[in-house]
C-alpha cells in the first residue's frame, strides 16, 4: 500500500518513470524474474555431433515466447469477437433485423450503453463485415445520386474515405439477408467463453515452460541417437 501511495505522490518524475522505478523494486518484479529464469529460459549444452551457436538459446526462447504470446492474443481476440461483438450480431439475427425496413436502433437492441459496440460500429471493421447502418447507406446513395445528376459536383468517393459520423440515438442497424449465414458462422458463440480463454492461457503457459525446460534434453537425446546409430 505504501508503495502505491509513493508511486502517485512522488514529485519531479513522470508517471511512467515512477511506474518503472516502482516495478523494479517491487515483489512483482522479483516474482516475474524468478519464473522467467526458472521456467522460461533455454540453456543449451555442448553436443558431440553438432554445434549450437551462442545466441541459439536466446533465439529459440524468443521464438517460443513469441508463438505463445500469439496464441494467447488470438484466443483473447476470438473470445472478444464471438462473445462481446457476437452478442450484438446474434441479437440482430434473433430480432430478424435483416433489411433496412426491419433495422433496429441500439436502444431497441439494448446496446446503447455499450461503448465497445458503439466504438466498433463507428471506427472498427469487424462488425462492418456483416452489419449495415440504414442512415449511412441512405446518405451514401443520396450523395452518389447527386454526383450522377450534377456533373459539376466533384466526386469524393475513393473507396477509402472516412465513414460518416453515426448518430447512435437515431441510427438503425441490420444484417443483409445474403450475409445472414456468414454472420451466424463468424460470430457463433459455441465453444467460446472467458473460462475457455483462461484455460487456453494456462495451458499455453504450461506448455511454453515445458518446451523451454525440455528442449535442451531433446537436443541431447538427438545427439545420443546420432552417436548410437552412426557408422563406426
Amino acid at each position: 500500500m505504501f508503495g502505491l501511495f509513493a508511486l502517485f505522490s512522488a514529485g519531479g518524475e513522470s508517471l511512467w518513470e515512477r511506474i518503472v522505478t516502482w516495478y523494479q523494486s517491487s515483489l512483482l518484479h522479483e516474482l516475474l524474474t524468478y519464473f522467467n529464469e526458472r521456467y522460461f529460459t533455454v540453456e543449451f549444452g555442448s553436443y558431440e555431433n553438432f554445434s549450437v551457436g551462442a545466441g541459439a538459446a536466446t533465439t529459440a526462447r524468443n521464438m517460443i515466447l513469441g508463438l505463445a504470446s500469439g496464441i494467447i492474443v488470438a484466443a483473447i481476440i476470438t473470445a472478444h469477437v464471438r462473445i462481446g461483438l457476437g452478442g450484438f450480431v446474434r441479437k440482430l439475427l434473433k430480432t430478424e433485423s435483416l433489411s433496412p425496413d426491419s433495422a433496429k436502433t441500439l436502444m431497441e437492441l439494448g446496446y446503447f450503453r455499450s461503448s465497445a459496440i458503439r466504438r466498433e460500429l463507428a471506427h472498427g471493421s469487424i462488425l462492418r463485415m456483416v452489419v449495415r447502418c440504414r442512415e449511412t447507406e441512405e446518405s451514401d446513395k443520396a450523395e452518389l445520386d447527386t454526383e450522377k445528376t450534377s456533373p459539376q459536383v466533384k466526386k469524393t468517393h475513393t473507396g477509402y474515405q472516412k465513414a460518416p459520423k453515426i448518430n447512435f440515438l437515431t441510427a438503425h442497424f441490420y444484417i443483409p439477408e445474403d450475409l445472414r449465414y456468414r454472420a451466424d458462422v463468424r460470430f457463433d458463440k459455441t465453444g467460446s467463453s472467458w473460462r475457455a480463454v483462461a484455460m487456453a492461457v494456462v495451458l499455453t503457459v504450461i506448455f511454453t515452460a515445458a518446451l523451454c525446460y525440455f528442449l535442451p534434453d531433446v537436443l541431447q537425446l538427438a545427439d545420443n541417437l546420432i552417436t548410437m546409430f552412426a557408422p563406426k
